[in-house]
């Protein structure tokens, strides 16, 4: 909940890297946060590799700083040769990044793997994880090898409400609250991980060493074995924070597996099921192999999602864009991409969903966005015409001007008919502003009802208070929650199931 898109930006960012002993596919999606903040690590040298997944939140300061100040690090020193070193290099970088003075957090669950010797045997796994993100291994016939974590895997989600980190945070100065109809325990009543790196604020108080404090770094450590044929899995929790089970998910990768031996193709596969399966957040899964493969994919590849909301929403457009950068494209580039894809998938007249959540129907209408660009596929000429209309497009949005001619600078420069297409495209600007609207409550069986049906809420006894009674929606979220406000002597806000909400009896 919070602030969120009104649909899924479902651009994907993959990455293939090989090794000898490795192979990895990473994708990565934004969902419908406002800005995605998640990054990694692929690390691989002769006979050892260490990965990680880092799930950002509030910026994504942080996550970009300790991938890229782990890789340094392991690229100066070499893999940490004990937990004890772990923990060091863990604590180390966290407290690097705290001196930095930046705001943000980040949660990290990673892994490193010793590959057997000549002569055979196992592959040794030491899995580091702080927060909620996840590593899972899987087998070849899709089953799970359970680790005895959360939900089957190898790692446990770091909870606040969990008993052993609950006693922490309060021995430490902190303390625990569940607010109604948030849906989860917070430590101060703010943050839903308990450990992770950064998040100063809540690493104040307790003491004296990094691992007492109410949100600490400090890394649960885990050995297993692993066979050749078997692969891992790292997933940040937007992966799972939906109707995504671990079970399912290693289900999906290796039934893609035996079609396929292409990991960014059965990563970007996991990260658009998890936006179907009701995930809200961003999306990172990465996949390692340990046999050998084709390498011959090595690198990056970016594939644009619909880009309808572009036109009416200045932050789904600014999502869209930061999306198509990390994939090595300019807003107008990763349009005309997007453009030729969808013209060809509908051209083709393919039943089957192309590229995420969007029907064939999705598709054709999609076109109309674009209307008719000028030049043929790959020219000069048509690379300047998405240059033009990409130009206009942000100036639309950004200024929120008045659909003319004489607001757009550029529009006199598209090429004939494009003017006017895009004219009638951008004369459906985006909603107002949301203005509170009155509501009443229903009875204390029906909302009780309604917010344990729901699996982002949870019901509190606080909320009885509310049964029967006027508030007014403050904000209506896609996942049919809205943010209600009750003026006193009630004085409270929560977050309820949008559809039981029943009008006002005044009528406003």
């Amino acid at each position: 909940m919070g602030q969120m898109l009104p649909h899924p930006v479902e651009c994907t960012v993959v990455e293939r890297r090989s090794a000898k002993g490795f192979r990895v596919g990473v994708a990565e999606l934004n969902g419908y946060r406002n800005n995605m903040e998640d990054s990694h690590i692929i690390h691989m040298r002769d006979g050892w590799a260490y990965f990680g997944v880092f799930d950002g939140h509030g910026g994504d300061q942080c996550s970009a700083f300790v991938s890229k100040r782990l890789e340094e690090l392991l690229d100066r020193d070499g893999c940490p040769k004990d937990d004890a070193a772990v923990k060091e290099l863990i604590l180390g970088v966290d407290k690097e990044f705290l001196d930095g003075g930046e705001p943000s957090g980040s949660t990290a669950t990673m892994c490193t793997v010793y590959c057997p010797t000549e002569g055979g045997g196992k592959h040794k796994l030491r899995v580091i994880n702080a927060g909620d993100s996840r590593v899972l291994l899987g087998r070849r016939d899709g089953t799970i090898v359970d680790g005895g974590g959360t939900d089957q895997g190898l790692t446990n989600d770091h909870k606040p409400n969990y008993p052993e980190e609950k006693e922490r945070i309060e021995r430490c100065g902190g303390y625990v609250e569940d607010r109604p109809g948030q849906g989860c325990a917070r430590v101060n009543g703010d943050l839903a991980v308990s450990r992770g790196f950064g998040d100063a604020e809540y690493k104040k108080t307790g003491g004296p060493g990094p691992e007492e404090r109410p949100v600490t770094a400090n890394p649960e450590i885990h050995h297993f074995d692993c066979d050749e044929a078997d692969f891992l899995l790292l997933v940040c929790d937007g992966v799972s924070e939906g109707e995504f089970p671990n079970p399912d998910v290693v289900k999906m990768v290796a039934e893609y597996l035996q079609e396929s031996d292409d990991l960014g193709l059965a990563a970007k596969a996991i990260c658009y099921k998890a936006v179907e399966m009701n995930s809200k957040d961003n999306v990172t899964c990465m996949i390692v192999s340990f046999m050998e493969g084709d390498n011959a994919k090595d690198g990056i590849e970016f594939t644009p999602g619909p880009i309808s909301d572009c036109r009416t929403n200045k932050e789904f457009l600014a999502a869209w864009t930061h999306m198509a950068k990390r994939g090595g494209h300019t807003f107008a580039s990763a349009a005309e991409e997007r453009h030729s894809l969808v013209e060809e998938h509908v051209q083709n007249a393919k039943p089957e969903r192309f590229g995420g959540t969007a029907s064939l129907d999705d598709l054709r209408k999609e076109l109309d966005v674009f209307g008719e660009p000028g030049g043929a596929k790959g020219s000069e000429e048509r690379k300047a015409w998405f240059e033009e209309w990409a130009k206009t497009l942000e100036e639309k949005v950004r200024t929120d001007q008045d659909s003319t001619p004489a607001g757009f600078p550029g529009l006199g420069n598209l090429p004939p008919g494009a003017a006017q297409a895009l004219m009638s495209i951008l004369k459906k600007d985006g909603a107002p502003a949301q203005e509170e609207r009155k509501i009443r409550v229903p009875d204390l069986s029906t909302i009780k009802a309604a917010v344990e049906a729901q699996p982002e809420l949870k019901w509190d006894a606080k909320l009885e208070q509310i049964a029967e009674q006027e508030g007014f929606v403050m904000q209506d979220d896609p996942d049919n929650t809205s943010k209600v406000r009750f003026p006193p002597p009630i004085g409270l806000t929560a977050w309820l199931p949008t559809d039981v909400l029943l009008p006002s009896t005044d009528g406003a």
